[in-house]
């Protein structure tokens, strides 16, 4: 795929609201969709969440910045309430905060979807961002060209900006 592709997240101050993620190919907005980076207080089978949601550490808010993908990755062996069916986009921090919060020790953060929530209809996470389930089919088809058959598709690799801020 020549395509360039990009993924602007606009997350509000307060992250127990959802934002918003664009999906732009070759600079032309293709479409919107609400999705959550609130990090979780509490984390099933650990002493401690993150009582901050401090985006630099572990189980926080997501970091702003600036992320590329290698691409989608199957969920089909994972927990569904947690990650959804339909995949989940890989995020390597490249700048800002992202960045930092990695060489911190943060590693594993994904787009992906999952069981609906208490957060205006979302779950939280440990920092990731997270659509609705149908959402997320939708951004995975359009990334891949898939459309309706983006489960064929998980593994291709897919180069992806992605850019979080408040």
């Amino acid at each position: 795929m020549n395509q360039d592709v990009h993924l602007n997240v606009l997350l509000p101050r307060n992250r127990s609201y959802p934002g918003w993620i664009r999906l732009e190919l070759n600079g032309v907005p293709q479409g919107e969709f609400r999705i959550l980076g609130r990090g979780s207080t509490k984390v099933k089978g650990h002493p401690t969440g993150n009582p901050t949601l401090s985006p630099l550490m572990r189980a926080g808010n997501t970091p702003t910045g600036v992320y590329t993908s290698p691409g989608v990755v199957s969920t089909t062996d994972w927990d569904r309430d947690s990650y959804g069916p339909w995949g989940a986009i890989r995020l390597k921090a490249i700048a800002g905060d992202a960045l930092l919060a990695e060489r911190l020790g943060r590693k594993g953060l994904l787009i992906h979807g999952g069981a609906e929530g208490r957060f205006d209809g979302y779950r939280s996470t440990l920092g990731c961002l997270r659509l609705h389930n149908a959402d997320l089919k939708t951004l995975v088809g359009m990334i891949s060209g898939a459309g309706d058959n983006a489960t064929t598709q998980m593994c291709d690799s897919v180069s992806v900006r992605i850019t979080v801020r408040e």
